[in-house]
């Protein structure tokens, strides 16, 4: 009994407070377009395809919370000292009994400068929709509680009860990125970005409630031992949404099985990654990743150590991701492992 009002609580707080909050990654670092719209096409080769998938609290709830994210994005007219960056993303969340659905497309656009030939700055906005929508014909309400089960033929008396619910609006982002090699063996990628910053009208009846704006503030950085294949891959990610706060830290822990050639350079290399990240109050996460001559594939596992525990018995959340690279034989950023 105890479960069932853990998970009833923590589904109220989801969709009236947390509804607010946005999306999170374990594997945040292998895709900042989706943290900052000025990251797009910052990364080895000219285009990155990729995509992850996200199921979360699978045994707290009948129906656990599922993410998929997807985007292509490139650089465009690269000239040495500047480019366009640009692509496009889609996002969608799926969540409990109501099928709460979240689902956005973004526009990144962004200029890079480069400040040097290791180091570029990057400034981008980020044009989009968002929709969220709910099912309510599929949830049950106390007064249709017989004592035993739950009978949804009882006239529940509720304003939602067999309505599907849907809001779209305009939604806009923007950001700056810098990327660089500080020295042979240390490299370094910085962002701050803004999204929903339209704070646009989300509640189904009309009354006012409005997305919260979201200030996003995120890194990563890489060292690599000399004379050696080990190389440590920091990264941290924070944000600022409304009441709403996340800190995400930890470190990769990358062995380059190949190193790249002199020609082709990250096109050659094959690696092997190990991870141990840390969200603030709420899981402990491991990952691996296998990177190899533009292929990436990546698993991620949170094990909750939040109050949710009772309900979840530690099993956070299960991550993947897919991620390929093509350089069309032009030119590559200098940078060749963090994003």
């Amino acid at each position: 009994m105890k479960k069932l009002v853990l998970i009833g609580l923590f589904a109220g707080l989801y969709t009236s407070v947390n509804a607010q909050a946005d999306k999170h990654f374990s594997m945040f670092a292998e895709t900042p377009v989706s943290l900052n719209p000025a990251a797009a096409g910052m990364h080895p080769g000219a285009i990155q395809l990729f995509t992850n998938f996200r199921m979360q609290w699978l045994t707290a709830s009948d129906n656990p919370f599922r993410t998929i994210a997807a985007s292509a994005e490139g650089r465009f007219f690269d000239q040495g000292n500047g480019h366009l960056g640009t692509g496009v993303a889609f996002y969608n969340d799926l969540a409990g009994d109501g099928l709460y659905q979240v689902n956005e497309v973004r526009i990144p656009i962004n200029y890079a400068i480069s400040l040097s030939r290791t180091q570029y700055l990057s400034i981008g906005i980020q044009p989009g929709f968002y929709q969220r929508t709910l099912t309510s014909d599929n949830l049950t309400w106390e007064s249709q509680w017989t004592g035993i089960a739950f009978n949804t033929a009882t006239e529940a008396n509720e304003a939602l009860l067999n309505e599907n619910l849907n809001v779209s609006l305009f939604d806009m982002g923007a950001g700056i990125y810098w990327f660089g090699d500080i020295s042979k063996n240390t490299k370094i990628t910085l962002g701050l970005s803004g999204q929903h910053l339209t704070k646009q009208d989300l509640n189904f009846f009309g009354n006012e409630d409005e997305l919260f704006r979201k200030l996003t503030f995120h890194g990563q950085a890489e060292f690599k031992r000399q004379n050696s294949n080990l190389s440590y891959v920091p990264a941290f990610y924070t944000f600022f949404q409304g009441p709403n706060r996340e800190f995400i830290f930890g470190s990769n822990f990358k062995y380059q099985l190949r190193g790249a050639s002199i020609h082709t350079g990250y096109f050659d290399e094959v690696s092997l990654s190990f991870g141990a990240y840390y969200r603030v109050g709420d899981a402990l996460m491991a990952n691996v990743i296998f990177d190899m001559a533009g292929f990436s594939v990546g698993a991620a596992y949170d094990l909750n150590i939040s109050g949710l525990t009772v309900a979840t018995n530690g099993v956070g959340a299960m991550e993947f991701f897919l991620r390929y690279r093509l350089n069309f034989g032009g030119r590559s950023l200098a940078n060749p492992r963090i994003h």
